[in-house]
């Protein structure tokens, strides 16, 4: 086999892989690409701007809260003339993970918060879309008790802001995928 052999197919097999990759390239959206790409993206970012996001019990609801209404609306504040309501009921479940026999103690768990949310048109009494939504966050425990219910708030706080970016994510994928 001559060299100049070899450097065609070489040549020929870099322009098939450049080809066939400039053909697929437009098979797929970026998750943080431009909006105005996917069909009904543009649709559910104006639809999260229409939320209103009404208070959720608690201290874990007040940081639900707050930084669901961040992702909704940009850092804007609330929403200015609301068409839906998205309520969320949220649970929050504490598991041991690691226990330590000679203290008889935990000393790793896990924080569980559970978010039931219904989107409901304003003014109707039923909801037309139910989901539902979990992040878990872990911390360890210590012999020192403040220092212990301390890790344990900032895991709520670090659970809480990854529920909000889930059920954000799932009411942008209902929006976007809902006929009008």
């Amino acid at each position: 086999m001559s060299s100049a052999e070899m450097s065609r197919r070489s040549v020929v097999r870099g322009l098939s892989v450049a080809g066939l990759s400039a053909l697929l390239g437009g098979c797929f959206t970026p998750l943080y690409g431009d909006p105005t790409v996917v069909s009904g993206g543009r649709n559910a970012q104006a639809s999260l701007r229409e939320l209103d996001i009404p208070e959720i019990a608690g201290r874990n609801g007040v940081v639900l809260r707050n930084e669901l209404i961040y992702l909704t609306q940009g850092g804007g504040g609330r929403a200015a003339a609301p068409s839906h309501i998205l309520r969320v009921n949220l649970r929050v479940d504490t598991v041991p993970l690691v226990l330590n026999t000679a203290a008889g103690r935990p000393s790793a768990q896990a924080v569980t918060l559970i978010g039931d949310y219904t989107i409901t048109p304003v003014g109707a009494p039923q909801p037309i879309h139910r989901g539902s939504a979990f992040a878990t966050a872990s911390f360890d425990r210590t012999a020192q008790r403040l220092a212990s219910d301390r890790a344990l708030i900032e895991a709520q706080e670090r659970a809480a802001k990854s529920l909000a970016d889930t059920i954000v994510t799932q009411v942008a994928g209902w929006y976007a995928t809902r006929p009008r």
